[in-house]
């Protein structure tokens, strides 16, 4: 009887904990969905975000070569970091320079995201939270989430880039919104038990 309490209180603390990094996260993907959708006009957003994602590339890359040369002197084995950051730098500035042909792969590796952002829910309900039992209705929006993903890798990346922004910030807002509801759910499940 104290190993069933003690298991289901650890259970609780972990959901509790969980909760807090779920909600944040939740509200940063309904920001970037929000985002999004308000600029799927500008034709060079997924240029921008191209080239956001070299900087966070080349910066890193920058930071590493820099520190990899510093310490080498004192240490031979600092030559693979050196190399790998090295790497990053020359991609970083690469997809700064020019970000046109990234545009493609960033299509398709967010629509990746996307399926894998859904299946996360769908094993989120199904597993993560087993000893809730949760409404059917929230593997709805999970499921549209990953049929978006697949939409967009099976489509054509001429009629994927126009829409691209605004289909992606769509499924964004309703992962996002589908993960606060799955939150307070789980947080409800919680104040019923305890």
């Amino acid at each position: 009887m104290f190993n069933i309490l003690k298991n289901r209180l650890t259970i609780q603390i972990i959901l509790i904990m969980s909760e807090k990094t779920n909600l944040w996260t939740n509200i940063f993907v309904l920001a970037a969905g929000i985002i999004l959708i308000c600029m799927h006009n500008d034709i060079s957003l997924l240029n921008w975000m191209v080239m956001f994602v070299g900087a966070m590339c080349a910066i890193p890359g920058l930071i590493g070569v820099i520190t990899g040369i510093s310490r080498s002197a004192k240490n031979r084995s600092t030559g693979i970091s050196v190399t790998t950051s090295l790497a990053m730098l020359v991609v970083g500035i690469i997809m700064l320079l020019s970000p046109t042909p990234f545009v493609a792969i960033f299509v398709y590796v967010l629509a990746a995201l996307l399926i894998i952002c859904g299946l996360v829910q769908v094993w989120s309900l199904a597993v993560e939270f087993r000893p809730f039992k949760m409404p059917l209705w929230l593997y709805i929006m999970p499921v549209l989430v990953i049929a978006t993903g697949v939409i967009i890798i099976c489509s054509p990346l001429r009629d994927v880039e126009t829409t691209f922004t605004l289909i992606a910030g769509i499924a964004m807002i309703v992962s996002s919104i589908n993960g606060l509801f799955i939150a307070m759910a789980v947080y409800n499940s919680n104040k019923v038990t305890v």
